[in-house]
């Protein structure tokens, strides 16, 4: 039986670099960064002073009341974005099979401010003052969870906790799920929250996260100067569906999902296994790297794991070195859960308005030459490959194609 064709008919965004698709791709195909010094506590002594902060955001703007006391702020933001991604679709949901339907989200940490706070009634107030829906609330699988609880999804589902490739995790079985028929639509996506003292504090210890001050200089993929990641915060969800649903329902069509593939690694230091994941991504689409116009790489901003990609990234593209290649997450923040599928919203974005989404770079590392795009450039796209690598050695790629 032949699998089914995925396409993407809807884009939601909540991200420090803007709310909503158009404001977003604004500020990141000009280069506009979002990176600032923290200000939703106090970091006078704190190891890590920058993040990805979303400085406007009303929940109720987008969620039912009484789900917001029951929620954590990364589900708020998942809430939120999916309203979005189906209003972009114009999906909707009370009109289509609840049981073909599904909900595939990734989110790496689960609540940390539902969490820190209930940590503050249980010790200043007494266990009669802690939030009655705090067990469920700071759980991972709470932004799927409550997705599908407000439209009513009943189709094939699940969330992915996987470090920094939990949405890729997440995007990766939502496909396969439409193409073996499980589903005829698809919300994949992702969600973080971590800006409180107590969940940087946990993610500072990875030895991953930037302690630099400056926010311009703070996360700096495959400069010379890198320090690690900074942490960022926001949700991006797609609308997925099979071909001929989106057809038959004549809904705009922003690119399909070519290919994609996973594999793992045992040695972080080797980048063989990922090599072999871009390649096979790229042979699974039918194409070779010079059908490539554009990589969306991981670039999490340690010397390490930098090092790695770049390398795999040369030579899977040795036939075509000048491949552009960006990380558009250095303008917002690494988003884990929610990381991969919003460059896949970017390469989507790049299709339709042949604009590159841009970097952060000032030194480029003479072990890492390749073709970065640091400056607004306009290009057509016709293919994208987009990297997600978790710290415990999951890679993924996918083709996102017209």
């Amino acid at each position: 039986m032949s699998k089914h064709d995925v396409v993407i008919t809807g884009i939601g965004i909540i991200n420090p670099a803007g709310t909503g698709k158009d404001e977003f791709w604004h500020n990141i195909s000009t280069g506009k960064s979002a990176i600032r010094a923290i200000s939703r506590f106090d970091s006078t002594d704190f190891p890590t002073k920058v993040a990805g902060e979303i400085a406007e955001f009303e929940p109720a703007d987008y969620i039912p009341r009484r789900f917001i006391v029951k929620t954590d702020r990364f589900t708020h933001y998942a809430l939120a974005a999916t309203e979005l991604a189906l209003q972009d679709a114009a999906l909707d949901l009370t009109q289509e099979d609840s049981y073909r339907v599904g909900v595939w989200f990734g989110n790496n940490a689960g609540g940390w401010d539902i969490c820190e706070r209930g940590f503050y009634e249980l010790y200043n107030d007494g266990a009669t003052m802690v939030n009655p829906w705090q067990a469920t609330a700071w759980f991972p699988t709470a932004a799927q969870g409550y997705v599908t609880i407000r439209y009513g999804i009943r189709g094939y589902s699940k969330s992915f906790v996987c470090d920094r490739a939990s949405g890729a995790s997440g995007l990766y079985f939502g496909i396969k799920s439409i193409q073996e028929g499980f589903n005829d639509v698809v919300i994949a996506g992702g969600s973080e929250a971590p800006i409180t003292r107590f969940g940087m504090t946990c993610y500072y210890e990875t030895g991953e996260v930037s302690a630099a001050s400056d926010p311009e200089k703070a996360y700096l993929p495959f400069d010379r100067n890198r320090s690690g990641l900074v942490l960022g915060e926001g949700s991006t969800v797609l609308v997925l569906e099979s071909k001929e649903h989106a057809l038959g329902r004549g809904a705009k069509i922003y690119g399909k999902v070519v290919s994609g593939c996973m594999t793992t690694d045992t040695d972080p230091t080797s980048g063989a296994n990922f090599e072999r994941c871009m390649a096979r991504a790229i042979q699974s689409a039918q194409l070779q790297p010079t059908d490539i116009d554009i990589v969306l790489a991981e670039g999490c901003g340690t010397q390490q794991n930098d090092r790695v990609e770049g390398g795999a990234i040369a030579n899977v593209f040795a036939q075509a070195p000048n491949v552009a290649v960006s990380v558009p997450k250095a303008l917002y923040g690494h988003l884990y859960g929610a990381s991969c599928v919003t460059e896949v919203a970017c390469s989507l974005l790049a299709m339709e308005t042949e604009q590159l989404p841009t970097m952060n770079q000032t030194e480029p590392d003479s072990d890492c030459r390749l073709n970065f795009v640091t400056q607004p450039q306009s290009h057509p796209v016709r293919h994208a490959l987009v990297n997600s690598r978790a710290r415990e050695g999951v890679n993924a790629s996918f083709v996102i194609g017209q």
